[in-house]
């Protein structure tokens, strides 16, 4: 037996102690996955690094897809440990396991269930991460969210509450684990997250809590700092809402956003749809170009002063108020540097009337920060979040960013333990601003110095791309760049991005280092990523 395999057969051993897995133990290396036999096995609460009751396996059933291949699905539960819902969750086991586990995360308010079959923006040309052999689980992260109901409103439950903030990603970790022993007969040599938006909040809080626990995280688009991104959504909501003649109709929002692109698609060399040098962007595009005559509303074809001024609102940094996890502003909007606005995350909806309570219509930004505010701070879901004041709400707000934010810089436990982590943004988000990433970026390089720093933590940054939209909609093999790094060492460096919309399917972009960008060399084919270099600003 190799040093290399003791440390991962002793895990397995301490885990049995609190599960039934001793016939797992000295199976053969080829001998077939029993899926059958895992149903209706337990997990002790002692083999649960938190207070829960247990967990059972429900189901346990062969599947066979052509994207995954063949692979036992478990599907199962977490019992509370006071009067809380139950963390669904779901184990899927390659028939041919590589020794490796992969976790992804959530999104937005959680209360989906992660069936952990797909990886997160994926390079359409690589195999699936079960297909590929690794074991992979997800969870609802301990509660479900019913039609109609509003996404934040298990937050009356202290205990959902908790396992929103971070716990279910422990006690789903814990659960995965043994039942990976379990079903195998020892440890993965590797263990891996993936996550977008709140899943990638989810991979800086694995990172930060329970460092110990993984080799890798894949973060893209982080919802690092949840309360202050909610609480800025509120200002955004105010400023679009409460300033007379402030919002900016789909008409004006298209009307700004062919403006950008004229102004500001030829910078990096090439017109193709996408802005790649936003700091070059923001010295070119002005919005008073689009500035009606006199300054009133006088129609489709041009910005009124009050739409100019909540435009600038959105596109500087804003007060919050209040300190949350070290900072007292959030991140500018990239409004005038081509943001992907009219979709599902328009800042500013579809209507102009001030709702009552924001929804699918009104601005994105304010509906998922009104129900922060109204579930989890006021805790009143009648209350107006259009006349909030964080200043007056500061103890509640510092209160909730203490426990569910994952801004601390000092990740040090997990560069120590040889953790990787690899950061994605896109340049038009407009659910998560990518500004935001790029100051927490900015506070690990104040904290590690920049050549530390690169060691561990790598930085990209996708032009074109929103929040899972936009006009380059990234796919990227970013677990195998993970996993070469942790496991063989090898550099990351620029990345490749192939776009997967439709009517663009298939060209391709370097995936720069912050700050570089793709900028085009001149000649050769324009849809080919050989044809960029990464420039800096």
């Amino acid at each position: 037996m190799t040093h290399r395999l003791l440390p991962a057969l002793i895990a397995g051993l301490i885990l049995c102690l609190a599960t039934v897995c001793a016939p797992s133990i000295g199976r053969a290396a080829d001998q077939p996955l029993d899926c059958s036999a895992l149903s209706g096995i337990k997990v002790a609460k002692g083999a649960i690094g938190l207070p829960t009751g247990g967990a059972v396996v429900k189901s346990a059933v062969w599947t066979d897809d052509p994207a995954n291949g063949r692979f036992c699905k478990l599907s199962g539960a977490i019992s509370p440990a006071g009067d809380a819902p139950d963390i669904n969750f779901q184990l899927n086991l390659p028939a041919v396991w590589n020794r490796k586990a992969l976790q992804i995360g959530g999104g937005g308010y959680d209360g989906a269930l992660v069936n952990a079959e797909a990886a997160r923006f994926p390079d359409p040309a690589k195999p699936s991460p079960l297909k590929q052999g690794y074991a992979t689980f997800g969870s609802d992260s301990g509660h479900v969210t019913p039609q109609g109901q509003d996404a934040a409103a298990f937050a009356s439950n202290a205990e959902a509450l908790a396992n929103f903030a971070g716990d279910q990603l422990k006690k789903t970790h814990d659960v995965a684990l043994s039942l990976i022993v379990r079903a195998y007969g020892s440890a993965p040599k590797r263990m891996y997250f993936q996550g977008n938006s709140q899943g990638g909040h989810e991979g800086f809080l694995v990172i930060q809590r329970w460092p110990k626990d993984y080799d890798g995280v894949v973060a893209i688009h982080p919802v690092y700092d949840f309360v202050a991104l909610q609480t800025d959504g509120v200002l955004v909501g105010q400023a679009v809402y409460n300033n007379a003649g402030g919002w900016l109709s789909p008409a004006k929002v298209a009307l700004l956003g062919n403006a950008v692109l004229a102004a500001c698609d030829s910078l990096d060399g090439l017109k193709d749809g996408l802005i790649s040098d936003v700091k070059a962007c923001d010295k070119v595009f002005d919005p008073a170009a689009l500035r009606c005559q006199g300054g009133a509303n006088t129609g489709p074809d041009c910005l009124s002063d009050a739409e100019i001024r909540t435009l600038k609102i959105m596109a500087a940094d804003m007060p919050l108020r209040v300190a949350l996890s070290g900072i007292d502003h959030f991140g500018k909007w990239p409004v005038l540097e081509g943001a992907s606005m009219s979709g599902r995350f328009n800042p500013f909806g579809k209507v102009a009337d001030k709702p009552a309570h924001p929804g699918p219509n009104d601005s994105f930004l304010h509906m998922m920060g009104d129900q922060m505010v109204r579930y989890m701070v006021v805790k009143d879901v009648t209350y107006d979040t259009l006349a909030f004041d964080p200043a007056r709400n500061a103890a509640g707000l510092q209160a909730l960013s203490a426990r569910i934010d994952a801004s601390d810089p000092d990740i040090s436990a997990f560069q120590k333990r040889g953790g990787k982590l690899l950061m994605m943004h896109g340049t038009v988000d407009m659910a998560v601003t990518p500004y935001n990433s790029i100051a927490y970026y900015e506070r690990l390089k104040a904290r590690f110095g920049q050549d530390s720093l690169h060691q561990f933590v790598r930085f990209y940054v996708a032009p074109g791309f929103g929040h899972g939209d936009g006009a380059f909609q990234v796919g990227w093999d970013s677990l195998g760049a993970l996993d070469a790094w942790v496991d063989r060492g090898a550099d990351p460096g620029p990345q490749v991005a192939t776009d997967t919309n439709k009517q663009t399917a298939g060209r391709s972009r370097p995936l720069c280092e912050y700050p570089r960008y793709p900028r085009y060399a001149g000649s050769g084919d324009p849809n080919a990523a050989a044809s960029f270099s990464c420039a800096a600003p």
